[in-house]
């Protein structure tokens, strides 16, 4: 009996212990990591989430799961700073919250399988997003890391009239609901000409009371004189950025903030304008923002502009992004810049550069693999076949 009762305690104690994480080993042939530099038949150890070293030629780990991937490119998972997470067809105001976040995790589930580990998510409504990051942190649901910024401050909230007390509340209010990055409106959409909306003592006053909460700001500007009052009222990244003059792009370079272009949504628009039900002037609008989009965002590759990739992702995009990165090159941008682009420099500027967009030891095993090689032809990062977030397998 007494040595029953023995036996049952030890049992009880080794089950009681920490499982022991197995290390995992990816066997490559060839790597790009996040400052685009190739790494020849390298081998990857895994443990416990992170990644342990990265050796050409190394020897496999004794115990360790192997996962060859040497049929492919192996790369940091990819991050992509302007997504709407909830984003779908015939949304509306007037849908319960519960909807949007199914939409919200079917999206989360796609993008992750498409290769993009990261996101930044910038405007849902009734913090949805918020929710979501929750949920995935705790493991709860499958889904990118993200960072999201809840409902953007817009002129439905607080008018240009109204001063700059407003605008400081507004900000106060998405810091007390838990958001990662504030939002802002500093320009109407593309499809309502992209002029400016707030002043810039209204920006300062926004940007001024984030950067007291340590929150980053992100302002939505199209029109050149948008961006000129976004750089000087401190804002951290500037979106879209597509009626920059030369002057304003000098300034942008000269301040180094971050500019999240997007090229490919307004082919995407374009085609799919009747499932938005986008009228005449829309369409127009779009249709006209496109050739000086592309003239604004080559002449900040030329410049040398802080760019990061960036898609403002609409419904049906998720899963469906790497056209951006084609657009990207196409317009002169080297591949290798362009994968720099959507590993290291975001995670720089999401104060992460320590932890994700690179392969070295010591970072969140984020990890790749692609079939072909994005350094010869970019389109292989639309044809992704294994993904890894912090040492989890989602897709292989």
């Amino acid at each position: 009996m007494l040595m029953r009762l023995i036996a049952g305690l030890v049992v009880s104690f080794f089950l009681s212990l920490p499982a022991v994480a197995q290390d995992t080993a990816l066997k490559t042939r060839l790597a790009i990591d996040g400052q685009g530099s190739v790494i020849h038949d390298a081998v990857i150890v895994v443990h416990d989430g992170r990644i342990v070293s990265v050796r050409p030629n190394d020897r496999i780990p004794q115990g360790a799961r192997e996962v060859d991937l040497t049929k492919f490119t192996v790369m940091p998972g990819l991050i992509d700073m302007h997504v709407h997470i909830s984003a779908h067809f015939d949304e509306s105001g007037r849908e319960r919250p519960s909807i949007t976040a199914f939409w919200a995790v079917d999206n989360a589930r796609k993008y992750l399988e498409s290769g993009f580990t990261t996101l930044r998510s910038l405007g849902a409504p009734n913090l949805v997003d918020v929710d979501l990051r929750n949920a995935i942190n705790s493991g709860l649901i499958a889904g990118p890391r993200l960072f999201v910024s809840g409902e953007p401050l817009a002129e439905s909230a607080v008018k240009p009239a109204d001063g700059e007390a407003p605008m400081r509340e507004y900000v106060r209010k998405q810091v007390a609901a838990h958001v990662d990055v504030i939002k802002i409106f500093g320009s109407l959409s593309s499809r309502a000409g992209g002029g400016p909306t707030y002043t810039l003592e209204q920006l300062k006053a926004a940007v001024d009371e984030a950067h007291k909460a340590g929150k980053p700001v992100a302002v939505h500007a199209h029109a050149a004189e948008a961006v000129r009052r976004a750089i000087l009222a401190g804002a951290d990244t500037v979106e879209h950025g597509a009626l920059m003059d030369d002057a304003v792009i000098d300034l942008l370079v000269e301040k180094q903030v971050v500019y999240v272009p997007n090229l490919y949504l307004a082919e995407y628009y374009l085609a799919n304008g009747q499932k938005f039900h986008f009228n005449e002037e829309q369409l127009r609008y779009t249709r006209d923002f496109m050739r000086p989009r592309a003239e604004a965002f080559a002449k900040a590759v030329k410049k040398g502009a802080r760019i990061v990739f960036g898609t403002d992702a609409a419904a049906g995009m998720p899963g469906h992004t790497a056209p951006e990165f084609e657009r990207r090159v196409a317009l002169g941008m080297p591949p290798r810049q362009a994968i720099v682009h959507a590993t290291s420099t975001p995670a720089k500027a999401l104060g992460m550069g320590d932890k994700i967009g690179d392969l070295k030891p010591g970072m969140f095993a984020d990890i790749i693999a692609v079939e072909g090689n994005p350094l010869e032809d970019i389109k292989a990062l639309g044809h992704v076949a294994f993904v890894m977030k912090e040492g989890k397998i989602y897709k292989q």
